[in-house]
């Protein structure tokens, strides 16, 4: 794994387990500890594509950090260790020293550990330079792209009927599709589309045309009416003219062979000349055959005459035919075009009234700005200056995205004392479809660089993840998978690319298991029983369920799976069976809220009825009374005698007020975590840039309710299903690829943006047009873009298999069909692979490459396991809690006035900010007017008390409610302490309840954090509040 070179700017090309990750925190180490510099990792900016992979790599930093900080590292160093102390040329006990002074200055100033996503960059220098891009210094960062367009085609449906313009091409539009014999719902359609307005491929050219309206493209309608009609005006003109001298050549009709070139000359002549010339016309030119045998010599000669006229004809008519069909793609793309930019036009208007911005529109605005900026001037806007940078991921960068970043990085690339090191593997992009581009990549690799001096190109060749024989069977699959690449750059990547060394780690098994059925919905519940067998196969070889992975390549597919396995009673772990609409109590809510509305509505009371209906409850009685009472009587019999539901203070509260009064009413506390927690907090998040409206809300829920879920802290025993997409960068110990039968070729139209001439095309410069196979014909040119675009459609999927097939530590397999004839999908890869390499059979249409062995590394079964924990928004739970203020009678009134006594000590850093902070929780409904003075008393005591002086002192720094992360990334969060000026440290915590021994537990491992970064603890202090403060001091 060792690489050395000196060059300032170099490109990692490593294949998948290659450990990249690894040369990443190493090249930081290194830079870092070679320096006496504590403060050097401030020199540094790392990006990675996604927070998980930013939050990895800080951890592994600081990991490193504090392992090398030890003393033991002295005595048993690591591998690592000792590469750094061998580039640095220093000292273990300098390496030692450097490290624990840099973790404690990254522990003390963690803002500047600059380890951060590509997306959290971009907003950065947004900020910075929001002036220069005419937006406000407190616009509002967006990051739900699809939500937000959602929002854009609901307005632009609602203004129909008030603009005619827009209402004509919108019909058109709803024409178009039923001639197509598709749904006249235009909504889908639209929202299918939007996604377009904000990819970075296409959004560009919607910026160009910002100034079009619904009368320029309604004026580009009539011309390409006006170009299609000279083109029909032409073919006629000219099938009319070579008619005529056909006929005065007086040669008989009988003659022509199948009177094939009257029939096409007559048709040329009509209102609708459409497939001519026709094939048999051309062959029959091409072989002279234009006569019958029998024809006589004098027809014969009479018509060779012609036959240069004849020639032309056929050329210029298939030449105005190839317009044609250009012409009738790009009014096909019209419509969807002239609609898509009135989507964007919406977007713009509705960012600047609601004062946001998408993130996916801020690299076009960047670029636009900052481009040609010298970089100093850009660094001095920063505030920060970065020497050296490392970039993660690489291959799946955006144009613009590297655009933006080139100023940043081109004083670093030719200085010496500074690193550019960029990480990718082009067969592991998979997100061309938001930006992605591979070939940028590739081009860095063979030297092509937009910096002075060339990059030095570095191959991470070995495996250091799977075992042998997975590694070797994927070099040979993909090896074999290139021939379907005609790129010699693509083929490349798989033949040289797909051709890692082994880590010695004998053993690992591929299998392929081929099921039956002519059609997928035959082979549906085959590839869900192969996928069960599987999984029960791999439990008797001492495989735990946690270590098992099923990779999708579609959602579809992972509900498929989840749902068969919650029916075979195994547990599933995966983002499709965590969804906040799977919750009973989230739709109940939902169905609460459609009563506001309509309480008349059957189908919500039924899902309110079955909620709270008892066991012993007959069903048919109970629904019977329930559906059709006024809704007091309905909310009477919901009661009974165990809640006080008001359904009137339902009603008359706020969106958020009543849903919260819901789940107070009924009871629902208990389970607050975690659906009830994601639904309050998408709730408040759609009520920050909304009118609150019960009819806006539901609507947006059925927009995103599909991608609303929970998330968990750590696995339990269970399976875990996810999409390609989402495994890309983890790993697992075996892995089931089920439904592996995607197509090679985009199943999904794509299109393209043909450039055009203004003067032809109303002032249009570029236009949309769909790429298909008749594109392909109009011209060669248009034949180059189209087998261009194939490839890449090819590249990717490869690249999407790839990316599958080499997750796996242990064992990988594969369940697809044996399509008997060509498919152009992944099953003939695999077909073809079982047959060339004449794998053996391990049981009926199944074969394997290795050997299924036992397990030996895992625990025995029985093994405990981690806790589930959730992760809820924290200020939505606080908000939830404000639901009881302090001094309400209630059997948990002890814990509600811990939370309200937290919130408003949090708000308090000097003794004066007492009456401010209790009249802000009043304010807020936390507190009672009765108890307010009872309250700020019992505060007042607290922060005049004679033993706690170094706090709620201006003298001293305090901090309230801070988050500190220890080396291994877990957070602590201390209620209170401060820093005095020789930065000693004094900490306390509150306590509303009786004393346990965990409170001192507690304050002891804040103590232990703060003396680990070498501070001294002046006091631990413990507050215990009731109807008097009393005090706990820890020695």
């Amino acid at each position: 794994m060792k690489q050395k070179s000196n060059s300032s700017f170099l490109i990692y090309d490593a294949s998948a387990g290659s450990g990249k990750t690894y040369a990443l925190v190493r090249h930081y180490l290194q830079t870092v500890l070679k320096s006496d510099n504590p403060e050097k990792y401030q020199s540094i900016l790392a990006i990675t594509f996604t927070n998980k992979a930013a939050q990895e790599m800080k951890t592994r930093v600081l990991k490193q950090l504090e392992e090398f900080s030890s003393e033991k590292i002295l005595v048993e160093p690591t591998e690592l260790f000792l590469e750094i102390v061998e580039s640095s040329g220093t000292t273990k006990q300098t390496i030692q020293q450097r490290a624990t002074q840099t973790l404690s200055h990254i522990l003390q100033h963690y803002g500047h550990f600059s380890i951060t996503t590509i997306d959290s960059l971009t907003h950065q220098i947004a900020r910075t330079f929001s002036r220069d891009l005419g937006l406000s210094s407190s616009f509002e960062l967006m990051l739900e792209t699809d939500q937000f367009l959602e929002q854009a085609v609901d307005f632009l449906i609602e203004q129909t009927g008030e603009n005619k313009k827009q209402t004509k091409i919108l019909m058109d539009f709803v024409i178009q599709k039923a001639k197509d014999n598709r749904s006249w719902d235009i909504s889908y359609d639209l929202n299918n589309i939007a996604s377009l307005v904000y990819n970075e491929n296409h959004y560009q050219q919607f910026r160009q045309m910002s100034n079009k309206t619904w009368t320029d493209f309604l004026h580009l309608q009539k011309q390409i009416q006006i170009q299609m009609a000279k083109g029909v005006e032409v073919i006629n003109n000219r099938s009319k003219s070579l008619h005529e001298k056909i006929i005065n050549l007086h040669i008989d009709e009988a003659s022509f062979s199948h009177r094939e070139l009257l029939n096409q000359l007559e048709k040329g002549q009509s209102s609708n000349p459409s497939s001519i010339p026709s094939k048999r016309l051309r062959s029959q030119n091409e072989n002279q055959q234009l006569l019958k045998k029998s024809a006589s010599q004098y027809e014969r000669d009479a018509l060779s005459r012609l036959q240069s006229d004849i020639d032309e004809w056929i050329d210029e008519v298939a030449h105005q035919q190839n317009k044609q069909t250009l012409l009738e793609l790009i009014e096909r793309q019209r419509v969807p075009l002239s609609t898509l930019h009135a989507i964007y036009q919406t977007t713009q208007e509705l960012q600047e009234k609601q004062d946001t911005r998408l993130l996916s529109g801020l690299n076009p605005l960047l670029y636009e700005t900052i481009n040609g900026m010298p970089t100093p001037f850009i660094y001095e806007r920063l505030g920060v200056k970065y020497t050296n940078f490392y970039i993660d991921e690489f291959q799946d960068t955006s144009v613009l995205q590297w655009k933006n970043l080139i100023p940043l990085l081109e004083n670093a690339t030719g200085s010496t004392d500074s690193t550019v090191l960029l990480v990718g593997d082009a067969k592991q992009s998979i997100y061309r479809w938001r930006g992605g581009y591979p070939e940028q990549f590739m081009r860095l690799t063979k030297g092509e660089t937009p910096f002075s001096n060339s990059p030095e190109a570095i191959k991470l060749t070995r495996n250091y993840r799977s075992q042998d024989t997975i590694v070797t069977t994927n070099n040979s699959l993909f090896k074999q998978a290139a021939s379907k690449l005609r790129t010699p750059d693509y083929q490349n990547l798989f033949i040289e690319g797909a051709n890692q060394e082994t880590n010695n780690k004998p053993g690992g098994a591929v299998t392929f298991t081929f099921v039956d059925g002519d059609t997928l919905d035959e082979r549906e519940p085959n590839y869900l029983e192969a996928i069960h067998q599987h999984i029960i196969e791999c439990e008797t070889r001492n495989y735990k369920r946690n270590e098992i992975c099923v990779l999708v390549r579609t959602r579809n597919q992972g509900v498929l799976v989840t749902e068969y396995l919650a029916q075979q009673e195994i547990d599933v772990i995966s983002a499709e069976t965590l969804l906040l609409s799977q919750s009973t109590t989230v739709n109940v809510l939902l169905s609460w809220i459609r009563l506001r509305l309509n309480p008349s509505d059957e189908v919500s009371r039924k899902v309110i009825l079955d909620y709270f209906r008892a066991d012993e409850q007959d069903a048919y009685n109970w629904d019977r009374h329930g559906l059709n009472k006024p809704i007091k009587d309905f909310v009477k019999q919901i009661n009974t005698d165990k809640h006080a539901f008001s359904f009137k203070r339902f009603a008359g509260a706020n969106l958020y007020e009543a849903v919260e009064y819901t789940i107070d009413a009924f009871g629902m506390t208990p389970n607050l975590c975690p659906y009830l927690s994601g639904f309050l907090e998408e709730i408040t998040e759609y009520t920050k840039i909304n009118a609150t409206s019960d009819r806006g809300f539901l609507s947006h829920w059925e927009g995103v309710k599909d991608r609303r879920s929970i998330r968990l802290t750590s696995k339990d025993n269970a399976v875990e299903v996810m999409t390609i997409h989402k495994a890309k960068g983890l790993e697992f110990p075996i892995v089931i690829f089920p439904f592996a039968e995607t197509k090679i070729y985009a199943t999904q139209p794509t299109t393209h943006w043909l450039d055009v001439s203004q003067r032809e095309f109303a002032g249009f410069s570029s236009l949309l047009v769909g790429l298909n196979k008749d594109f392909s014909e109009t011209s060669d040119e248009n034949q180059a873009i189209y087998e261009a675009a194939r490839e890449t459609q090819v590249l990717d999927a490869l690249n999407i298999l790839y990316v599958a097939m080499t997750r796996p530590e242990n064992e990988l397999h594969i369940i697809s069909y044996d399509p008997k004839k060509t498919s152009n999908t992944y099953a003939d890869l695999f077909v073809e692979y079982v047959r060339i390499n004449d794998l053996p059979k391990c049981k009926e249409n199944q074969f394997i490459v290795g050997e299924l062995t036992t397990n030996l590394a895992t625990s025995p079964i029985g093994r405990p396991t981690k806790t589930v924990k959730w992760i809820v928004n924290p200020n939505v739970d606080a908000t939830f809690r404000k639901s009881k203020p302090f001094g309400s009678q209630d059997k948990n009134n002890a814990v509600d006035f811990g939370h309200v006594f937290h919130e408003i000590m949090a708000r308090i850093y000097v003794k004066t900010d007492v009456e401010e902070a209790v009249q802000y929780a009043h304010s807020q409904g936390n507190i009672v007017t009765d108890q307010l003075n009872h309250v700020q008393n019992i505060i007042e005591q607290l922060v005049h008390h004679k033993e706690l002086e170094s706090f709620f002192n201006p003298n001293n720094t305090q901090y309230n409610e801070r988050t500190l992360l220890r080396p291994d990334g877990s957070p602590l969060r201390p209620d209170c302490f401060v820093v005095h000026p020789n930065k000693a440290v004094a900490i306390l915590d509150y306590k509303t309840g009786k004393p346990r021994p965990e409170h001192k537990d507690q304050l002891l491992e804040y103590a232990s954090f703060f003396e680990k970064l070498g501070c001294q603890i002046t006091q631990k202090t413990i507050v215990y509040v009731d109807q008097k403060v009393s005090l706990e001091h820890i020695y």
